[in-house]
């Protein structure tokens, strides 16, 4: 069968079998399959759209946290000018021309390096100058890369890209959230379908049941007519009929109840022109008792491909994560630094003459420069609070493992329920197949004896009342039987595998 794109969110895109969406028409009956309905559910479901505004915020928090090693540029111009009173009476005046420029990153290892160049030109007026050795103007140039390693607190590669790892961890712990969502809105679909198909067949039957008690009491008018019965039966059956309209009303209500529940899922304004239309489900439901897998392939399933689970799993990484970092907070501040400098000075003097390109060139030329390298060592005494935040990561990853344990537990639990309930569906399907036969005999059996005498028409209107029950209960156990089927493919995570529907990131596009 053929996939096409059907929608594509900001992360997934959805491939769905192909379907034929229908089209709104002027009819006042919207007719929809089950593939259909699902389609439309997940193209149009609000709850599915504001789960994908997660997968959104998600992934932007990736982008912040991988920003954190983007190198960053600073640039500096300042102008001053000072003019000051001197003991002799004069005026000093001083004049700078500061234009700076940076550049910085930090590394994943933990370590970071900052190369800087800073520019002066310094003017003096020259009766504020004693003598002639002095530049004026004078200009300098300076280059500076300085590095910074640590080589126990802060250092290594993880330790410095947790928050990286951790928002991806969310990220993929949205997509789990997001599958979740997809699936329970899906399964909720398909069950509403269901309980609309029920409504009305469920409807059918008591129809058919109101028909019959009005033929029954045409046939004991007629016979009270001509005496064969008393007049008190021509009561009964009208009491009956009045019942039986009573449960015909309550059919049709819950038909309407059914009918705005998918509607409300299928995101259709009550208002609109497709809102207003009947909603005919054109699907019935199938009896085919099988098993497509074991217990114990349904629980392997399940404890694999379980995206709650599988979301707490990442979450106690992230905690993993962070344990790890806090270990690491424990070592003491041990850093390697480094720096190496270059400059360059020229000016105006009575033996020299040079301009800003001059103190650039002495700097390149590397004869004047500055090293330095060292350590720097720090630990604080008894280190409480990083003790303190490791015990605690600690005692919360071991929390976040008895939640997965509990987890595990109740997904065995719901796995084995929902196997044992399609067990006994298919048990109850078979059973209410053989009482609604038995009941068809009995009502056929009962008229043939009302008819030579030998019955009641309370006799028969019960039996009437009791082939109602049965039709509708072997009708409920057939929709019980799909859903339980629906239940088991949700609780293993399969619900999006059984439509075919396949979720993939623009990344793998």
């Amino acid at each position: 069968m053929k996939n096409i794109l059907f929608f594509k969110p900001a992360a997934y895109f959805f491939l769905l079998p192909l379907v034929m969406v229908p089209v709104a028409t002027a009819d006042e009956f919207l007719s929809l399959t089950l593939k259909e309905t699902i389609a439309r559910v997940l193209k149009n479901n609000i709850s599915i759209s504001v789960q994908r505004y997660n997968l959104k915020i998600s992934e932007q928090f990736v982008f912040e946290n991988e920003a954190d090693f983007d190198p960053t540029i600073s640039f500096g111009f300042a102008v001053g000018d000072e003019t000051r009173r001197t003991v002799l009476d004069a005026k000093n005046r001083n004049q700078n021309y500061d234009w700076d420029f940076a550049i910085s990153q930090k590394f994943v290892t933990g370590g970071d390096y900052e190369l800087s160049m800073d520019n002066n030109r310094n003017e003096m007026n020259r009766s504020s100058i004693p003598g002639d050795e002095f530049l004026n103007p004078a200009y300098s140039t300076d280059f500076d890369l300085t590095l910074t390693q640590p080589l126990l607190k802060d250092a290594g590669i993880d330790i410095n890209k947790r928050k990286i790892y951790i928002a991806k961890n969310d990220q993929k712990i949205s997509d789990h959230q997001f599958i979740e969502k997809v699936i329970d809105t899906v399964t909720d679909a398909e069950n509403i379908y269901w309980d609309l198909v029920f409504s009305m067949e469920d409807l059918k039957v008591k129809e058919t049941s109101l028909q019959r008690a009005r033929d029954f009491a045409r046939q004991v008018e007629a016979q009270v007519e001509v005496g064969i019965l008393a007049a008190i039966e021509i009561l009964q059956a009208q009491s009956e009929m009045a019942s039986r309209e009573e449960q015909l009303l309550n059919a049709q209500n819950l038909i309407d109840d059914n009918e705005d529940s998918l509607k409300s899922i299928l995101n259709l304004p009550f208002g609109s022109r497709e809102g207003l239309k009947k909603i005919i489900p054109t699907d019935s439901p199938g009896f085919e008792p099988r098993s497509k897998n074991s217990l114990n392939e349904a629980l392997k399933t399940a404890l694999t491909y379980r995206p709650d689970l599988l979301a707490k799993k990442k979450e106690m990484d992230n905690k993993n994560i962070e344990a790890k970092y806090y270990e690491n907070q424990m070592f003491p501040t041990l850093d390697l630094v480094g720096s190496l400098g270059l400059n360059g000075l020229s000016g105006d003097s009575s033996e020299l003459n040079g301009e800003y390109d001059d103190a650039l060139s002495e700097a390149f030329s590397t004869e004047f420069y500055l090293w330095r390298f060292g350590i720097n060592l720090s630990y604080p005494l008894g280190n409480r609070a990083a003790k303190s935040r490791l015990t605690a990561k600690q005692l919360e990853l071991a929390q976040s493992l008895l939640d997965i344990k509990d987890l595990e537990k109740n997904i065995v639990v719901e796995v084995r329920e929902a196997y044992r309930q399609i067990k006994t569906d298919i048990k109850r399907v078979q059973a209410t197949r053989i009482a609604r036969k038995l009941a068809e005999e009995k009502l056929d059996a009962e008229e043939k004896k009302f008819t030579v005498g030998l019955s009641t028409s309370l006799n028969v209107l019960e039996f009437q009342e009791d082939l109602a029950e049965e039709q509708s209960n072997e009708i409920k156990a057939i929709i019980d039987y799909n859903k339980s089927l629906n239940r088991l493919n949700q609780v293993i995570a399969r619900t999006l595998e059984e439509y075919d529907i396949k979720l993939f990131s623009k990344e793998d596009s």
